[in-house]
């Protein structure tokens, strides 16, 4: 049956594209066939090309290599690619316009597979479309994590599920969304929420609590949970810990609650399983491939969510803009105040590289087959969520209490960008991942070295050959010749770059070998090991496009590599800083300072220092 289906489809498919190639034949279209037309061209969209796999870029990064081939800025899509997406973003965005407004119904099946009534966009079209509805907090986020979980149902799944929700899912008559965030942790397993296979009946028990985002007043038709499904002590070298299930809401044992914390439009919800049974069928991979699945959607949706911070970041931009053309300052008008101008300069250069690091990334998810994009998705939720909060306050900073006024838009904006910086995820706990997996990776390549350096006696030969390297944090020696790969005008950009890689490798290995696998619980090393991986990623997306921009000469180009310079040349010495402090060491820094007066905080169980005023005598 399955295959008779499948038979059908293709032969539906060959039918109407050559019902395609006979109409655009004729000199004039037959009437009423737009609608016949855009759905032809959307079942005979051919796949996009990808090629092989490449070693991970920022990763290779912390061993001190780059792929010089990616540090041209991503041309993902080709001319018809482009023309296609272009027409549809039209359709979309005349359809948005009409009077029922934006729902998600319309953007609920842009992942979804050909066969099943999809457009099967990539991750660079769905970002650039995207962006019509990013203004839409609500509508956005709900879009993109349903796609997400279309998609990977597409990937993953097992037929019988890909048959039994896949059309429903692209037409939107069936909305789908994530359960994967917990309210507490287990040290026992993976996740608290556990998920046990009953071998007689086939089908899996699944308990505990999650929670989701719900967008709208209607809770939504399908969860995708992700469950432990052993014991941490009872795991083999090969035994995967987690696993993806599809959850029916309407099932008996699921009971959907609203937690106390909202965040306007985008309700925080609680899911309480108990005892819930799912078919084999419902897992989305392998019982071995919950990790596998549970990284290919946090991937997607880090990068879609920062298209809905950059479109807040622009308005906030925008209205400050337009404030300071149209206000007197006391030395006169406020856009000549060299303060007003530096600080509009820097917020513009941190939304030119976080839309660079978007579909930088973007394309490496799209053009690449498995390519390993983790730490680069991470790091783009970082930087933009990092720049979210901050520069949504520079209003408050410029304008005092005249930017909370009920005539200015800018604490309707505040609020926005408090509740995306909420999310789901601590910020901290993603650059804890950042810097642990770039960690992982190079102690893979370099452990017989950092071996060496924790063990200086036995082996004074290479001792003495570290004490002879011409290259250091504070004088980094070049080893690419990066300009070669830029615009000449970009040559400071790239001679930033190549320095900072340099410093990333020597403070990658001075961290490694100072506290080898005990680096683990280093969290404020650890915090700046990520944040030096983070900036040096988006100078490199940052100088990438300026040269793009100015070698196909595009409108603003030269102002495209003055923001490059300026903004490499300000992220390197951030670099620069951040890589002397790893190498001095916690006792020369603070952070053993901080660890002293933190234990005497949690013995007091309160602020404990005496008054400014007490005398002991």
């Amino acid at each position: 049956m399955l295959l008779r289906t499948v038979a059908c489809r293709s032969w539906a498919r060959s039918c109407l594209y050559r019902a395609h190639t006979t109409v655009a034949s004729r000199s004039e279209p037959p009437a009423g066939s737009e609608e016949f037309a855009s759905a032809v061209n959307d079942l005979s969209k051919p796949a996009h090309v990808q090629a092989p796999k490449r070693k991970p870029f920022m990763k290779s990064m912390f061993l001190g290599t780059v792929d010089t081939e990616l540090l041209t800025f991503p041309e993902s899509l080709n001319r018809d690619e482009q023309a296609r997406l272009n027409r549809h973003r039209e359709e979309l965005e005349r359809a948005l316009q009409a009077p029922a407004g934006p729902d998600s119904i319309r953007l609920a099946g842009l992942q979804g597979p050909l066969a099943y009534g999809g457009k099967q966009f990539t991750e660079t079209e769905f970002a650039y479309v995207q962006e019509l509805v990013a203004g839409e907090r609500t509508v956005a986020m709900g879009a993109l994590e349903h796609n997400a979980i279309v998609k990977l149902l597409a990937q993953h799944g097992t037929p019988e599920a890909q048959e039994q929700y896949l059309a429903k899912l692209c037409a939107g008559e069936t909305v789908a969304a994530a359960g994967l965030y917990e309210l507490s942790s287990s040290r026992d397993t993976m996740f608290s929420t556990v998920a046990s296979l009953d071998f007689t009946g086939g089908r899996w028990t699944l308990s505990g609590t999650k929670v989701f985002l719900r967008t709208g007043t209607a809770d939504p038709d399908l969860l995708l949970v992700v469950a432990s499904t052993k014991r941490m002590e009872k795991l083999n070298k090969e035994d995967g810990t987690i696993a993806a299930f599809l959850v029916d809401a309407r099932a008996p044992g699921v009971k959907i609650a609203e937690a106390p914390l909202g965040t306007g439009g985008l309700a925080r919800v609680t899911v309480h399983l108990n005892r819930v049974e799912v078919p084999e069928s419902a897992l989305v991979g392998t019982e071995n491939e919950g990790g596998t699945v549970l990284s290919k959607f946090l991937s997607a949706v880090r990068v879609q969510s920062s298209v809905v911070r950059v479109a807040l970041l622009k308005k906030v931009l925008n209205g400050l803009t337009e404030f300071a053309i149209h206000s007197k300052a006391a030395t006169g008008d406020m856009m000549d105040l060299e303060l007003v101008r530096e600080q509009l300069a820097r917020m513009a250069s941190v939304i030119y590289a976080a839309e660079s690091l978007i579909y930088t990334t973007a394309s490496l998810m799209d053009d690449y087959e498995g390519q390993d994009v983790e730490m680069e998705a991470a790091i783009t939720k970082v930087f933009t969520t990092g720049s979210l909060l901050s520069l949504a306050t520079l209003p408050l900073q410029l304008l005092g209490p005249q930017a909370l006024s009920g005539e200015r838009p800018f604490q309707a904006l505040f609020d926005d960008a408090l509740k995306l910086f909420i999310g789901d995820e601590s910020i901290d706990s993603v650059n804890l991942f950042i810097a642990l997996t770039g960690l992982q990776y190079a102690g893979m390549h370099t452990h017989e070295t950092i071996k060496k350096d924790r063990n200086p006696a036995m082996n004074p030969s290479h001792v003495l050959s570290r004490l002879f390297e011409k290259t250091s944090i504070e004088h980094p020696k070049k080893f690419a010749d990066l300009q070669q790969y830029f615009h000449p005008s970009l040559e400071p950009a790239a001679h930033w770059i190549e320095q900072s890689v340099v410093r990333l490798r020597l403070a990658t290995e001075c961290v490694l070998s100072r506290h080898g696998v005990e680096v683990i619980e280093r969290h404020l090393e650890l915090g700046r090991l990520a944040t030096i991986a983070t900036q040096l990623y988006a100078m490199v997306a940052c100088a990438s496009r300026a040269s793009r921009s100015y070698c196909i000469g595009l409108r603003h180009a030269a102002q495209d590599v003055h923001l490059a310079n300026m903004f490499c040349r300000e992220g390197s010495e951030r670099v620069r800083l951040l890589a002397l402090e790893l190498e001095k060491g916690p006792y020369i820094t603070s952070d053993d300072d901080y660890n002293v007066i933190a234990r005497n905080l949690f013995r007091e169980k309160r602020y404990y220092f005496e008054h400014p005023l007490t005398r002991n005598f």
